[in-house]
């Protein structure tokens, strides 16, 4: 047993508890002991008692009296009782016992061994019926717990969906309020160019495609925005990711796009379960700088691989470019957060950030390290996944991963 046992015995004679304590003692049990009726009342009123072993006969308020109140206090109803009895009408006795509530039934002169067998079953019964009782009792707590959760919940998804609509609202907006003054700036630059053509001096000239380039910068940021903004609302379509094939479909893409070429290689990918479509977004905005930062090196090199860990898989891009200075790395996957001047590197501010967004999302992490002028390397986890993994293994693993970090 893993907690102490506590029993009363009820008898009006000092001799027979003294003798039946004596015969049931054990280092898991504690007695308690009353040689009256109503102070075996009090007792099981005022104790957690797991046993009551009571004799029939006694002056004033006999056995069967106090089993009828025990049985009828809510607290003592549950308390089982052995009846213990020297009356020569046994029979009747015990029938009458078992009717006011009685387990279990023991005649004096009392046989140690039935009697401690007895004892030790119905305590075994009583103490799986304790722990039956505190298990029900915690499942009942879980399930108030889990009600009050699911109400939170709720609620937080109305909220959500209130900021969704907001956010759909704001995009809208971006999307056509922002874009008509680009237009328009986009299309008197054009007017001026084609009426004024000759015309212009240099200073002009070069004004007229400051404004011409911000204002497709300004298209770019928005159209990044726009793409970041959905990422918390697009499902993720986890599929098989053959990771070897999709990194040579984007360095396709990528070295037919950018006239930079670096030396490029390529080391064993490991595949993953992810969303294709948004990991090819992933692999495009790392490589893609990687070969924009280390462009203005000797030697441009780009270094793609993978490593397994226990839970996860570990991807990495690494170039000899630019590099940064790690005090600034938290900047990093910040929307608009540069750490180099536009002059030297274009771009947005916002594919890092979109990248995190993905990762995370896939229930991965992505960080970085670097030195300047010494190149950078963008390490990014996602789930180990396996040909022949299930799409609902793959999304119960990675959310059991989610959930221990």
């Amino acid at each position: 047993m893993n907690r102490t046992m506590t029993l009363l015995l009820i008898d009006d004679k000092a001799t027979n508890l003294f003798a039946l304590e004596q015969l049931l003692e054990k280092q898991d049990r504690v007695f308690l002991q009353a040689t009256t009726g109503r102070e075996g009342l009090k007792l099981a009123l005022d104790h957690e008692v797991d046993l009551i072993i009571l004799d029939v006969q006694m002056p004033e308020m006999d056995g069967f009296e106090v089993a009828q109140i025990l049985q009828s206090n809510k607290r003592t109803k549950d308390i089982p009782i052995i009846f213990a009895s020297a009356e020569k009408k046994e029979r009747q006795s015990i029938i009458q016992g078992f009717e006011e509530g009685a387990v279990d039934y023991l005649s004096k002169p009392l046989d140690p061994e039935l009697t401690k067998a007895k004892v030790s079953v119905l305590l075994k019964i009583q103490l799986q019926n304790r722990q039956l009782q505190e298990k029900n009792l915690a499942l009942q707590q879980a399930d108030e717990h889990i009600n009050l959760l699911n109400v939170d919940l709720q609620k937080n998804l109305r909220q959500l969906e209130a900021a969704n609509k907001e956010l759909e609202s704001f995009s809208y907006s971006v999307s056509h309020d922002l874009r008509s003054p680009i237009r328009a700036m986009l299309g008197y630059a054009r007017i001026v160019e084609e009426e004024q053509a000759g015309k212009l001096n240099d200073a002009a000239g070069r004004a007229l495609k400051i404004i011409r380039d911000n204002a497709q910068k300004m298209n770019r940021m928005i159209d990044d925005l726009l793409s970041f903004s959905k990422l918390g609302r697009q499902a993720l379509q986890r599929l098989y990711v053959d990771m070897d094939a999709l990194v040579r479909t984007v360095l396709i893409d990528l070295r037919q796009r950018l006239p930079y070429q670096p030396e490029i290689a390529v080391h064993d990918l490991l595949p993953a379960h992810a969303d294709t479509a948004l990991l090819a977004h992933v692999w495009t905005n790392l490589i893609s700088n990687a070969m924009k930062y280390s462009s203005k090196a000797a030697h441009p090199q780009v270094e793609i691989g993978a490593q397994a860990g226990d839970n996860e898989v570990q991807y990495y891009v690494k170039d000899n470019g630019a590099g940064f200075d790690m005090k600034y790395a938290d900047k990093l996957f910040q929307v608009f957060q540069r750490l180099h001047r536009a002059s030297d590197f274009e771009g947005t501010g916002v594919g890092l950030a979109i990248v995190q967004r993905i990762v995370v999302r896939h229930g991965g992490r992505i960080w970085a390290e670097a030195k300047v002028n010494e190149g950078a390397i963008f390490y990014f986890t996602l789930p180990v996944a396996t040909p022949h993994e299930s799409y609902a293994d793959v999304t119960k693993r990675a959310s059991q991963i989610i959930d221990a970090r």
